[in-house]
């Protein structure tokens, strides 16, 4: 289509409507640019002033807002603002929990929470508004809202999983009810929360939470389980902590070489798997002047052997010990092989039984000292009526001369005579 514009006026008009309309194009575009910078000068006046040049953007009420709020000169005035940009923009969480923030200011705990319960339909799955309204809810004592907005929090962010748990265990002391209403069906966050129990040492509590754990059916390593048989151990819950361990062979394959059985009772006796240091496996501690370490050069049988090196100091054993469940009043065969290489001392390593409980010793055998070829050691020992379980360890009596040299073990076991 053309527009002849043949008259001088028709002409002068044409080029006048260009101009109002490039400069209202110019005055809509500059519209943003001028309140932007307006705002950024966070002055109560100019934020207003910006509001006028942008009356449909709710960003600039809600940080007028912030900025009444933070001034402390009228809280209704900020609530007001804050009103208005939820208006405008009622799927911004952050904007709920501003106006939430004024409410608990004014004391106005139902403002506050249905703008809690608004910024939680906004974002469900962000973290940080699903603390702030678990936290709310904890404050009012609605302990079921809370754990079920800590659930989310649980679910989504992996920093916060310790606090959130610690939280939750203050607030209720109850395993079910935590997880029930705020653990999600996740092995992680399981095995995170039998730590917290370990910890605190609530043994009935974390019973049922490994029940619940081996239930999810989900695989899972057994590194982060082992402190749950430290505490079994600890606190005389035996057969607990066997049935535990078969459990966890079950979703940890790689625990299966550590299981006992009829013909050893020891738990990787010939050191052939690495040791876990924990559980029904071998137990150390490191010491600055008796080091063990696993020989693939040296061993009376398979592939490996246990060395310990003492350096020519004073150390009461290689501290390796392993607790192994037996039967009371009942007769056990111990044997196990060992070589020496210089061993230098008044008293030299021993292998010793005892009742992991009341120490009663079972079995001490005789020390060994100087250079020695592979050799079998044995003992046979009968358990008192209440013992269950028994300590097999390294030790030297008495412990207190120096020694130096080295010591390799081998082929350790313990069987039940049957008749």
């Amino acid at each position: 289509m053309q527009i002849e514009l043949r008259s001088r006026a028709g002409r002068i008009c044409f080029i006048a409507a260009c101009f109002v309309a490039v400069g209202l194009y110019q005055l809509s575009a500059l519209r943003p640019f001028v309140a932007s910078v307006l705002a950024a000068s966070l002055d109560p006046k100019k934020i207003q002033k910006a509001i006028e040049w942008e009356p449909a953007n709710a960003e600039y009420p809600d940080l007028l807002g912030r900025q009444l709020a933070l001034s402390g000169t009228s809280v209704n005035e900020a609530i007001s603002n804050y009103r208005t940009a939820v208006r405008l923009n009622p799927y911004e969480a952050r904007y709920w929990l501003d106006l939430a923030g004024a409410y608990q200011f004014a004391g106005d705990t139902s403002g506050q929470a249905d703008s809690v319960l608004h910024a939680v339909e906004a974002d469900p799955t962000t973290p940080h508004i699903a603390w702030e309204a678990a936290n709310f809810f904890l404050v009012q004592g609605d302990r079921a809202k809370a754990l079920r907005h800590f659930q989310v929090v649980l679910a989504n962010d992996p920093e916060a999983v310790g606090p959130v748990l610690e939280l939750c265990w203050r607030a209720s002391g109850d395993a079910t009810e935590i997880m029930n209403q705020a653990l999600p069906p996740r092995a992680d966050l399981y095995l995170s929360f039998l730590g917290l129990l370990v910890t605190r040492q609530q043994v009935a509590p974390a019973e049922s939470v490994w029940k619940r754990l081996i239930a999810l059916q989900q695989p899972f390593s057994s590194t982060p389980a082992l402190p749950y048989f430290r505490l079994l151990i600890a606190q005389h819950e035996v057969d607990a902590a066997k049935s535990a361990w078969q459990q966890l062979a079950k979703v940890d394959p790689s625990l299966e070489p550590y299981l006992p059985s009829q013909r050893n009772l020891v738990v990787n006796g010939g050191f052939e798997e690495n040791l876990l240091n924990g559980g029904f496996d071998w137990w150390f501690q490191s010491y600055s002047h008796a080091e063990l370490n696993i020989d693939t050069n040296e061993f009376r049988t398979g592939t490996r052997s246990l060395s310990v090196t003492f350096d020519g100091q004073s150390v009461p054993g290689p501290q390796l010990v392993q607790f192994i469940p037996v039967k009371p009043n009942t007769s056990y065969e111990f044997s196990a092989e060992s070589r020496t290489q210089d061993i230098d001392t008044a008293s030299g390593p021993r292998f010793a039984i005892v009742d992991a409980y009341t120490n009663a010793s079972y079995v001490l055998t005789d020390d060994t000292l100087g250079s020695t070829p592979w050799r079998i050691q044995e003992a046979r020992f009968q358990t008192g009526p209440n013992t269950n379980l028994v300590m097999l360890k390294i030790v030297r009596d008495p412990p207190q001369p120096l020694i130096r040299g080295k010591m390799w073990i081998d082929d350790v076991m313990l069987t039940e005579i049957t008749n």
